[in-house]
């Protein structure tokens, strides 16, 4: 029987890098290192303001809120300062025109009285009992100065059946020609609960008429009723005829009240 050759194993030979091999390895190590370093250093910067804006973007918004607040107040302390110098303004335009009216009531209380000033004063009797009834008094006439002044001529007072309602009658005259027209003013002077007052010719008439219209060639008779208040005691009364344009000199006449009838 033949014997069978062993032959040893060979162990397999180990070849070492050389140094050229090893030097290209680690470059190209390097270079990947360099390259995800430079990766992660560009992802972080594109994704950094986006994250960091909206804080910003917050910040700025609350500090718009804050300067609408602010500028809100500064107009609310305005407004209230204005409110404050308007009512101010008002009160003293109250106080003005109060001080305005009592000066006007002053003045004619003023020129009432300086009115009636060289009449005599009411006595204790014509206050506490009816006066005597007068006699009439003759006709009243006004002379005329030249031609164009007017004349007022015929004054008569008469009661009548009511109480507190009078009938005056008069006649106004020219002496030259053409037609004369104009206005003719009535007024009762007296006492009213012991005080000077002047009466119009529109509170006394029964229709508030101011005034009679005046208007004829020689002659205009008038006669009017006048109703006198309640605790009124006439003292005088005065008509004046007052012609339009200057043609003609208008006249006045002031008579005791004398009630005939």
């Amino acid at each position: 029987m033949a014997r069978k050759k062993i032959v040893p194993p060979v162990a397999p030979r180990i070849v070492q890098p050389n140094a050229g091999h090893r030097f290209l390895r680690y470059a190209l190590l390097f270079c990947a290192l360099l390259l995800a370093a430079w990766f992660s250093y560009d992802y972080g910067r594109t994704q950094a303001p986006a994250t960091a804006e909206a804080p910003l973007v917050q910040s700025g918004e609350s500090e718009a809120s804050e300067q609408a607040i602010t500028g809100l107040e500064q107009e609310r302390d305005t407004l209230r300062q204005q409110v404050t110098e308007l009512q101010q303004r008002l009160q003293q335009a109250r106080q003005d025109l109060e001080a305005a009216q009592a000066r006007i009531r002053s003045l004619q209380q003023a020129d009432s009285a300086q009115s009636e000033a060289q009449e005599p004063a009411p006595t204790a009797a014509l206050q506490s009992e009816p006066a005597p009834e007068p006699q009439p008094a003759p006709p009243t006439t006004v002379p005329a100065s030249d031609d164009n002044t007017l004349q007022l001529e015929n004054v008569h007072i008469e009661a009548t059946e009511s109480a507190n309602v009078f009938r005056i009658s008069f006649s106004v005259m020219q002496n030259g020609s053409g037609r004369v027209t104009g206005t003719i003013w009535i007024a009762v002077n007296g006492f009213s609960d012991g005080k000077p007052s002047r009466l119009s010719f529109k509170r006394l008439s029964s229709d508030r008429r101011s005034y009679v219209k005046m208007g004829f060639d020689l002659q205009q008779d008038v006669t009017e009723d006048v109703v006198l208040p309640d605790n009124f005691h006439p003292k005088n009364v005065l008509i004046e005829a007052k012609p339009y344009g200057d043609v003609y000199t208008g006249t006045s006449v002031k008579i005791d009240w004398f009630t005939a009838g």
